[in-house]
C-alpha cells in the first residue's frame, strides 16, 4: 500500500526559490539591521516627547494648584513619618519644576526658604530636601 501511495502521490518538494549569494544575504541583514534600528529610534524619540509633553502638562496642572500643595505640605509634616516627608519631597520637587517651568523661580526660593525654615528642627525632611 506505501508503494502504491508513493508511485500515485508526488511529495511536496521545496520549491527552490532564487538562490543568493553570501555577500547579497550579507548586506540584506545589514540594510534589515539598519532599518530596525532606525524604527527603534524613532520610536524611542516618540515616546520621549509624549513623556516630556506630559510632564509638561503635569507641572502646569502643579502651577496651577501650587497654593493648595503649599498650604497641605504642613498637614503632611505634622505626620512626622518617613513616607508623609517622602511626599512632601516630591511635592517640592513638582513645584520647583512647575515654577521653573512658568519662569518664576525666585517665588519658589523665598517659599522653599520659608519652608526650610519653620521645618529646620526636622533633620531627616532636610536631608531629603538639601539639593533643591
Amino acid at each position: 500500500m506505501s508503494e502504491l501511495n508513493r508511485l500515485t502521490y508526488r511529495r511536496a518538494g521545496t520549491p527552490a526559490g532564487p538562490t543568493m549569494s553570501c555577500a547579497d544575504f550579507a548586506a540584506r541583514v545589514l540594510s534589515v539591521r539598519e532599518a530596525r534600528i532606525q524604527q527603534e529610534a524613532r520610536a524611542a524619540a516618540e515616546k520621549r516627547a509624549r513623556q516630556k509633553e506630559t510632564r509638561r502638562r503635569h507641572l502646569a496642572s502643579v502651577m496651577e494648584r501650587a497654593d493648595a500643595i503649599w498650604a497641605g505640605m504642613d498637614r503632611l509634616m505634622d505626620q512626622k513619618s518617613a513616607s508623609a516627608y517622602e511626599e512632601v519631597a516630591v511635592q517640592l520637587q513638582d513645584l520647583r519644576d512647575a515654577y521653573l517651568q512658568a519662569g518664576n523661580h525666585a517665588s519658589f526660593r523665598a517659599k522653599l526658604s520659608a519652608f526650610r525654615q519653620k521645618y529646620s528642627h526636622r533633620p531627616a525632611m532636610m536631608r531629603r530636601i538639601e539639593g533643591l
